[in-house]
């Protein structure tokens, strides 16, 4: 008897159709948090908030405030607890309502309130939290610069490989002027470069401890914020002790308008794409690992990972709103309001983290048909403009003349997809001018290579500038790259620092 499977069991609604299935990662990120939950926002900070609280237990049996007993059994109490953290065993308790008192109270509990109550001398949850966010936000910037840089890189190798590429150029979502892929490519390479510039700009802006401050203005104890900086890798301490905690918006803020700039090239780059890979060009085929199917078509490989970065970029754009929202009605000093600030850029952060490798993903898996893109390059008298400046320059004619004569001949020429010898011959009649222009040259200077070939402007598509543009291009990735490894360095240098000292410390 033949087996029934009408009964069998359907655990996906599309990908039949598809010869390899989205990754993981694709697939959380197109997907969001319909399934999924939001971690606590002081999770995330529990690495911050013992690595300053060591940093500041060091700093306080240094000036004299604690005894180097007390240090020594607060930094063994907070190394265990940073084993018990690293392993999941430490679990915020919401009665206890943030990062900072539950470490503070398992520390009291496990040392008791003599030994463990004296870490908070000379310091507040004020400059606490401002320092761990610092902190987190620090670390943040260098993913973000490396998602980046990769991004840069897949950019920039496709670039090469499609350097001489036609392409059709675009103004107005219309046929503008002959380009090439690789030129395209490279200008998107450039867009992200100038973004990791900006996020180097905003680590070189922020840089600096807000430890020490207190509630907003300083301490009468003999604090040392030099020393706390250096334990945690800051340029150094902050110059005004109100300014950090009362301005808790603005550093998060610039971060998140550094993120919304390059998720807008991203959105940019993803909807150039989404166009492209339509059946009406056929450009550009997206791999199937990234693409998604429907829960009723049966046909469809629908480019949701690229619409999904278009879409937090419009979310991030929200996020940023909120922020400069929280920072315009501040007073002097503290206020409760700035507390949502943590919760705005961290989910602002967790939403775009992975859009630069999921798209540098998709990019380096695509299809390019270098065929159509050159097909198109004979349509729409995209070789209008190079066949003006090739007369404008061999006649040393009046550019605004030439003009006059190029839009009659395209008027002329209705029907055809380039400017005919005949309607132009006819056009330079009407304008008064005679010309030893041959129907070849004609021709010529509406090819696409030819075109290319012509072009000499640097930055543009020619093969000379194309070559300069890309060693530039690279130049620039290879200095971001020492610069990341320069602020890990740095990390390093601060963490043995601290290490050492505590090294000292016990020998004691």
């Amino acid at each position: 008897m033949k087996k029934n499977n009408s009964r069998k069991k359907v655990s996906e609604l599309w990908g039949a159709a598809f010869t390899k299935k989205p990754s993981e990662a694709v697939i959380a990120f197109t997907s969001g948090r319909d399934v999924t939950s939001i971690s606590p926002a002081d999770l995330k900070l529990i690495p911050y908030d013992l690595w300053t609280n060591k940093a500041h237990a060091l700093m306080l049996e240094k000036t004299g405030i604690i005894s180097k007993f007390e240090a020594k059994k607060i930094l063994k109490g907070l190394l265990k607890l940073e084993q018990l953290a690293v392993k999941d065993n430490f679990l915020l308790d919401p009665n206890k309502e943030d990062v900072h008192t539950n470490i503070e109270s398992w520390l009291i509990k496990e040392l008791g309130i003599e030994i463990a109550g004296k870490l908070h001398t000379a310091r507040s949850r004020n400059d606490q939290i401002v320092t761990d966010m610092r902190l987190y936000l620090r670390d943040q910037v260098l993913v973000f610069i490396n998602n980046s840089v990769e991004l840069v890189q897949t950019l920039i190798g496709l670039a090469k490989k499609y350097e001489s590429a036609p392409f059709p150029g675009f103004t107005h979502h219309q046929h503008a002027m002959v380009t090439t892929f690789g030129h395209i490519l490279a200008g998107f390479a450039t867009m992200i470069n100038r973004d990791i510039e900006r996020f180097k700009g905003w680590y070189s802006l922020h840089n600096v401890s807000p430890l020490g401050n207190t509630v907003s203005y300083g301490t009468s104890f003999p604090v040392d914020r030099v020393l706390t900086a250096k334990f945690l890798a800051f340029d150094g301490p902050d110059t005004n002790s109100m300014d950090a905690i009362t301005n808790r918006w603005e550093t998060e803020a610039d971060l998140a308008y550094s993120v919304i700039i390059l998720m807008n090239h991203l959105s940019l780059i993803a909807q150039t794409l989404i166009i492209l890979s339509m059946p009406e060009f056929g450009m550009v085929k997206l791999a199937d690992e990234f693409s998604t199917g429907s829960s009723i078509m049966p046909q469809k490989k629908n480019p949701d990972p690229l619409e999904i970065i278009k879409g937090k970029a419009g979310f991030a754009q929200g996020q940023l709103l909120s922020l400069l929202s929280m920072g315009k009605n501040n007073f002097i000093g503290f206020n409760r309001d700035s507390q949502w600030t943590k919760y705005i850029v961290m989910d602002l952060l967790s939403e775009c983290e992975l859009a630069p490798t999921i798209l540098a993903g998709a990019l380096s898996s695509m299809t390019v048909n270098t065929k159509i893109m050159e097909a198109q390059c004979h349509k729409g008298f995209i070789g209008a403009t190079t066949l003006m400046e090739q007369l404008v320059a061999t006649y040393n004619l009046p550019m605004r003349q030439v003009k006059v004569v190029i839009e009659r001949a395209v008027k002329k020429s209705a029907g055809h997809d380039k400017v005919t010898f005949a309607a132009l011959y006819q056009s330079l009649n009407e304008e008064g001018l005679v010309l030893p222009i041959t129907e070849s040259q004609v021709v010529a200077w509406q090819e696409p290579e030819i075109i290319i070939g012509l072009t000499k402007s640097f930055g543009g598509p020619g093969k000379k500038s194309m070559k300069q543009i890309l060693v530039l291009l690279a130049k620039q990735v290879e200095d971001h790259q020492k610069w990341l490894l320069q602020k890990k360095k740095d990390k390093q240098k601060a963490l043995k620092l601290y290490t050492d000292a505590m090294i000292l410390l016990e020998r004691k």
